[in-house]
C-alpha cells in the first residue's frame, strides 16, 4: 500500500508531537534511573550515619573461645599427668640433700 501525498501531510504535521514523545520517553528513563540512584545513595548515607542494631552473631565466636579454653585445660591436664608419672618412676632418697660430706 503506497503512501499518498495526503497521508504525508498528516504525518508531517504530527512529526513534532512524535519527536516530543520520543524525547520524553528517553528523558523519563534517565530521570527514573537517576532517582533510583539517589535513593540508594540516601539509604547508604542513612545507614552510615545511624546506629544500627547489632545482628545476632550466634555462638560462633563464643564457642571458639570456649573450645580453645577446653583444649588448653586438656593439654595442661595431660602435662600434669605426665609429670606425675615421671616423678613416680624415679626413686627419691629421703636423706638426699640433708647430709654434706666434706673431704679435705
Amino acid at each position: 500500500m503506497p503512501i499518498l501525498p495526503i497521508d504525508l501531510q498528516t504525518l508531517f504535521a504530527q512529526m513534532n508531537q512524535v519527536g516530543k514523545e520520543q524525547s520524553t520517553l528517553k528523558e523519563g528513563a534517565a530521570i527514573q534511573s537517576s532517582m533510583q540512584g539517589m535513593g540508594v545513595v540516601k539509604q547508604a548515607e542513612q545507614r552510615d550515619s545511624s546506629v544500627n542494631e547489632s545482628q545476632n552473631v550466634g555462638e560462633g565466636v563464643e564457642s571458639l573461645k570456649n573450645e580453645g579454653k577446653k583444649q588448653r585445660e586438656k593439654s595442661r591436664g595431660k602435662k600434669r599427668e605426665r609429670e606425675k608419672e615421671e616423678k613416680k618412676e624415679y626413686f627419691s632418697d629421703p636423706a638426699l640433700g640433708h647430709h654434706i660430706d666434706i673431704k679435705s
